[in-house]
Parts: structure tokens; C-alpha cells; sequence
């Protein structure tokens, strides 16, 4: 289901040159995915969304996705220096999958 909306929306997505500067871009996967995956850590009981393939200012992306959360905790989201990953709290997958769709990804 999510495939085809994402397969919809890229066919629809005109491509201008006026698309807007972001200091962070995310590479989509070998199979034209997007790197959004869920982790599971310490037996299930702490659940965990990941960004991947980022490059670019990565602590940037971070605060846009904070923006969709405003009742966010302050450790719901931090960077993965050494990776550049995205790690947030809780399972959102689809939001952000949603999100990064719409923001032309």
C-alpha cells in the first residue's frame, strides 16, 4: 500500500528547477525505497525509528522532523555522529516516510 502511494507520487512529482536548497539529502535504497527502518533493542521493549543514508547536515533533518512532533520529550531525537543516522523514539515509520515523500524524496 505505502509502495504504490510512493510509486503515485513520484510519477505525479514534476521536476523543476526551482526546488528548494536543503543542507541534508537522503539517497534512496538500491531498491527505491526510502532508509527509514524500525529497531527493536533491549527484548522489545524499547522501540526505535531510524533515518539512514543521510548526507549533509543530518542535526538539521533531525529538527524538521522534531516539527512534526511538538509534544516531543527533548531525548526523543538525537544524531548519530558517526554514521549520520536519525534516531527517534518510538515507531513513526510511516510518518516519516510520509513526510520525506512530500518533501519531494
Amino acid at each position: 500500500m505505502f509502495r504504490t502511494l510512493i510509486q503515485q507520487h513520484i510519477a505525479k512529482r514534476s521536476y523543476t528547477t526551482q526546488q528548494q536548497q536543503l543542507p541534508y539529502f537522503i539517497s534512496r535504497t538500491a531498491n527505491k525505497g526510502l532508509p527509514v527502518y524500525t529497531d527493536f533493542k533491549n527484548g522489545g521493549t524499547q522501540q526505535l525509528t531510524i533515518i539512514r543514508r543521510i548526507e549533509g547536515d543530518a542535526e538539521a533533518l533531525k529538527n524538521e522532523v522534531l516539527t512534526m512532533f511538538p509534544d516531543a520529550p527533548k531525548n526523543f531525537a538525537r544524531v548519530n555522529p558517526i554514521n549520520n543516522q536519525v534516531i527517534l523514539k518510538g515507531i513513526h515509520m510511516n510518518e516519516i516516510k510520509q513526510w520525506l515523500v512530500e518533501k519531494g524524496f
